[in-house]
């Protein structure tokens, strides 16, 4: 074969050898975890209606009618928060791992009392319980909202009340509302406090209304008092206390 015909043919060879050499395989996806769970209450242990799951704040599912829900997810930790009316919502971290099925059962304390069961509480117990709250609602700084308040507007939710107050708006985003400061520039919502701890947002606005003793409301930073300062604390603050917390 000549030098021209060699030049030529090469080009041919290479595209040839391309054909016949097996493709590399795309990486093989990892296969997802699997989380099947159950609701009940702790002491009785009975199946939870109407509970709901939020994974890592951010998306949210609800179990049936006897506290069963499934998750697939890819491997890795994710935060469950797990809620349900009557009852204190609670936190868990959770590993899937690829391609394993975790079972396990999740168990709420109720925040009413229980039926048979007498709890006499003092008044001075539950003055003291609540001391700070009044202290900062005699200062008149901030806005509060009282248990007494909240019983005589008889809303199904605390959203609802939230926006009674003058400086928050309700936002809705999707499916989902949630309350802002009016003067808060867009995407710069309230930090949330429940029982003096921060929670996140949805512990904090799907807590029963019938659940909660005081609320008070900070609309910026100027406002705030110290206690409240938090990571998003400049957004605002709700703080909400309940009546099961000690």
């Amino acid at each position: 074969m000549s030098l021209f015909d060699t030049q030529r043919a090469a080009p041919w060879v290479v595209v040839a050898l391309g054909l016949s050499l097996p493709q590399e395989a795309p990486a093989q996806q990892s296969r997802p975890g699997v989380l099947r769970g159950q609701v009940v209450a702790r002491v009785t242990g009975e199946p939870i209606r109407g509970v709901r799951i939020v994974i890592d704040a951010r998306d949210s599912v609800a179990a049936d009618s006897v506290g069963n829900f499934e998750l697939t997810l890819a491997p890795g930790q994710y935060m469950l928060e797990i809620s349900a009316a009557g009852y204190s919502p609670a936190s868990w971290r959770i590993s899937f791992r690829e391609g394993k099925t975790l079972v396990h059962v999740f168990e709420l304390d109720p925040t009413y009392q229980l039926p048979g069961v007498v709890v006499e509480t003092k008044p001075s117990a539950l003055g003291k319980r609540f001391a700070d709250f009044e202290r900062r609602r005699h200062s008149r700084v901030g806005y509060f909202i009282t248990k007494e308040q909240i019983e005589r507007a008889g809303s199904a939710t605390l959203i609802d009340i939230l926006v009674t107050v003058r400086g928050v708006e309700q936002v809705c985003l999707s499916n989902t509302c949630i309350a802002k400061m009016v003067r808060s520039p867009p995407g710069c919502y309230p930090q949330y406090f429940l029982d003096g701890q921060e929670s996140t947002p949805y512990f904090a606005r799907n807590t029963p209304p019938q659940d909660v003793q005081g609320i008070e409301i900070y609309r910026g930073s100027s406002e705030t008092p110290g206690e409240f300062i938090g990571t998003n604390s400049g957004c605002g603050v709700i703080a909400i206390w309940t009546k099961s917390a000690p």
